[in-house]
Order: structure tokens, then C-alpha cells, then sequence
């Protein structure tokens, strides 16, 4: 491909293979990448551009509820910004819309592949579990 990055030429597209598509690709997905840490009972998120968002850990039935029955992508990114607003204020909720779309996709991926994980430790299903859970309830 040519160093043209204001417009590609006509050579351009019909130069342009799959191999490169792929690498365009990994690339795009890479730049949109969100990084996250647990920290006092918060998820903290690190978005591409330096902004950090805070979500909870602790979801009520209502919030795991409204997230889960969402079906398409407007609903569940608004859901995720009352989530922000609630619990990290409205400027974060702001901020998040200036965000591109990838970004709040990628923490709401992440931020539901933790709590499940969370779930699973409280239930004990991981080896991280609690040795209580493990044991067998008394019987009187």
C-alpha cells in the first residue's frame, strides 16, 4: 500500500489483500483495547485514550438484571452509562459517551466476563473460593 494516509488511491484498493485486511484488523482492535484491575471492591478500567472508568463489583438484582435482559448494543452502552453516572458520577458517564463505540463494548465484555467469574467463586466453582463454601452444611 502507498503512505497515503488522507486518501487512498485507486492502486490502493486493488493492491489490498486479505492478509491486510487482517493486520488492519488486529490493529483497530488493539488501539481499542481496555485494560482493568480490582481494587476495594471496584473494577477499575483504563480506556485507549487514559480515561478510567469505576464500576462496581456489587451489582443489585436490579442493575445484574437490567444488564442481563438488554438486547441491543444502544441499550446495554446506556445501561452502562447509568451504572457510571450511579456509581462514579455523571462526568464519567460523559466522558465514556465521547468514547468510540469499541471502548464501551469492550468494558461491558470484560465487565460481565468478571462478574461471572466473581459468581463462580462465590458459588464455589473456582479454587479461589472461600473454604466454607466448600464444606458441607451442618446438620442438626
Amino acid at each position: 500500500m502507498t503512505k497515503n494516509t488522507v486518501m487512498p488511491c485507486a492502486a490502493d484498493f486493488e493492491s489490498w489483500t486479505q492478509e491486510d485486511e487482517e493486520k488492519a484488523l488486529e490493529a483497530s482492535a488493539e488501539r481499542m483495547k481496555v485494560k482493568h484491575l480490582i481494587k476495594d471492591g471496584s473494577v477499575w478500567f483504563l480506556a485507549p485514550h487514559g480515561h478510567i472508568y469505576k464500576l462496581p463489583l456489587n451489582l443489585s438484582i436490579d442493575d445484574f438484571v437490567r444488564l442481563s435482559d438488554l438486547q441491543s448494543n444502544t441499550e446495554q452502552i446506556q445501561a452502562l452509562k447509568d451504572i457510571l453516572a450511579a456509581f462514579a458520577g455523571e462526568d464519567a458517564a460523559k466522558e465514556l459517551a465521547k468514547e468510540p463505540a469499541m471502548v464501551p463494548f469492550n468494558i461491558l465484555n470484560d465487565y460481565g466476563e468478571l462478574l461471572a467469574k466473581i459468581q463462580g467463586v462465590e458459588l464455589g466453582k473456582s479454587s479461589a473460593s472461600a473454604s466454607s463454601s466448600k464444606e458441607p452444611p451442618a446438620v442438626e
